[in-house]
């Protein structure tokens, strides 16, 4: 299970993600005696990295576990790497990172699906196999989206045989074998031999049943039989009747629980069939003896979709990670993508706007100059969240001189003010790359002002002060200022309240 969480304390306005302690660098990684919790924290990191890719960008954070780490002088690791690279490249595109303190943070940039294909979601496996001449092959995530719209666009397939071999059907169909004897077909689109006649066989089968089911029934059937060598000899799986029904029963509850998506409007179950084929040993002057079993499984063409597990493809929903089921997967893959939201801001009144522009011109002259300055209500409204009474007035400031700026007036100093102004400037900017299309890195600092008795403004709150980001995020030119007004003006589409 992973050890994945949101991290809720968190200074900065993004999605934080702490996946726990990690050893890193490549020769302390290479030292690690432990090769599963290697694996289960390059996976937590893999799988985090998926999430955020699929939910706006954010931060991974993990606790460094060897404390006399460095990373200009140990790097991270090149399994991590070699991982980072898996999803995207190149990884300097899209992840910038950072040693502070006793923890490693790799910010993620937000990702746009124009960047690099039209594929709506990031995904590790899709878990979706197919024959490709003698190899049972997972197809990529493109290619994945491309069958399941074609049987989209057809309702479903025949599920009617479709080229399965006769000389292997001839096989299937017989009561007994003998040892050594050589079969008149091979491998191919339809067939697949193992050999397994060594220990351990039923734990193998168990391991490599789902992926050729679920090959054969998103192609045309076939037969998979077990007890067969290299040079196509029938060797047999030494078994005791009780070990048969052991494998019969496994069979049955792995296909029974393999994830199935009907496009159709006839559901049906994955057919299929399993025979054991006893293969006795012949010599002469002597009785045959039974040797083994010959474990043979034919599998029907199936209608719409089988997986062999959900597709491992990741997201952060309902304040955890979590795999996308089946069902949600197909739905990012091959639905048509939703329209831009037609939310309205609320207009805060002219007094505030001119009281809030004083304060801000006091604060950040220098910086405003040049600068546009959009006012509102609350942007949190617009964004889809919950609004807060306590706030008079929202500025978000877009110029050449800084990243981008949400600046919140209140009456009064309120710690709960910059949970508000964190979460708006974290959905603010998820909106400007998903609806906007803005390409680059971005990061949305905050301020919060109060009002004294007086009238005057005072900042009790700046986020620049504890959530440092790496140097490419404050990189701002005329460029990313225009690139930035163009995503905002396509958020705000034809809302004329500012």
């Amino acid at each position: 299970e992973m050890d994945i969480s949101i991290d809720t304390g968190t200074e900065y306005a993004e999605l934080v993600l702490n996946v726990g302690r990690v050893i890193l660098g490549e020769k302390n990684r290479n030292k690690m005696k432990n090769c599963q919790l290697r694996k289960k924290q390059n996976d937590n990191v893999l799988h985090a990295l998926c999430a955020l890719l699929n939910s706006g960008g954010g931060v991974i954070k993990a606790e460094i576990e060897n404390k006399d780490y460095n990373y200009c002088r140990d790097g991270i690791g090149l399994d991590l790497e070699k991982s980072f690279r898996s999803i995207r490249s190149p990884v300097s595109r899209y992840l910038d990172v950072m040693q502070k303190g006793d923890n490693f943070l790799i910010f993620v940039k937000s990702r746009r699906n124009s960047e690099t294909s039209d594929l709506r979601i990031i995904t590790l496996n899709t878990n979706l196999y197919k024959r490709d001449v003698t190899a049972t092959e997972a197809l990529d995530a493109t290619a994945a989206r491309d069958f399941l719209k074609d049987v989209k666009k057809t309702r479903g397939r025949s599920c009617e045989e479709s080229n399965i071999e006769a000389l292997a059907d001839d096989f299937f169909k017989r009561t007994e074998l003998a040892h050594k004897e050589k079969v008149n077909f091979t491998e191919s689109t339809h067939v697949e031999m193992k050999d397994f006649s060594t220990g351990k066989w039923l734990q193998r089968i168990k391991e490599i049943l789902p992926r050729y089911v679920s090959a054969f029934a998103n192609t045309d059937g076939g037969y998979l039989f077990i007890g067969l060598n290299d040079n196509m000899e029938i060797i047999g799986v030494k078994a005791e009747m009780s070990d048969l029904h052991k494998l019969e029963h496994e069979i049955k509850e792995c296909i029974k629980k393999l994830p199935v998506h009907h496009f159709c409007m006839k559901p049906s179950e994955i057919k299929y069939s399993c025979k054991f084929l006893p293969v006795w040993s012949f010599s002469e002057g002597i009785e045959r003896s039974l040797c083994g079993y010959v474990c043979a499984l034919r599998v029907e063409r199936f209608c719409c979709a089988v997986f062999a597990e959900n597709p491992d493809s990741w997201c952060v929903r309902d304040d955890r990670v979590r795999q996308f089921t089946t069902m949600e997967w197909i739905q990012l893959m091959v639905e048509d993508k939703p329209g831009l939201s037609e939310e309205k801001i609320r207009t805060p009144d002219v007094h505030y706007i001119k009281l809030f522009l004083e304060i801000i011109w006091k604060e950040m002259g220098f910086v405003i100059q040049g600068s546009w300055i959009f006012f509102s209500r609350s942007w949190s409204l617009y964004v889809g969240l919950e609004g807060n009474q306590k706030v008079i007035c929202d500025a978000l400031l877009i110029s050449q001189r800084t990243p981008p700026v949400l600046l919140t007036l209140c009456g009064s100093p309120d710690k709960e003010l910059e949970g508000y102004s964190t979460q708006t400037a974290l959905t603010l900017k998820q909106k400007l790359v998903k609806l906007g299309g803005y390409t680059r890195k971005l990061c949305v600092r905050r301020k919060v002002f109060c009002l004294s008795p007086e009238g005057r403004g005072i900042c009790y709150y700046d986020s620049e002060r504890d959530a440092v980001y790496p140097n490419p995020y404050y990189c701002v030119t005329s460029e990313t200022k225009n690139a930035l007004l163009v995503a905002l003006s396509k958020v705000l589409g034809t809302c004329n309240s500012l």
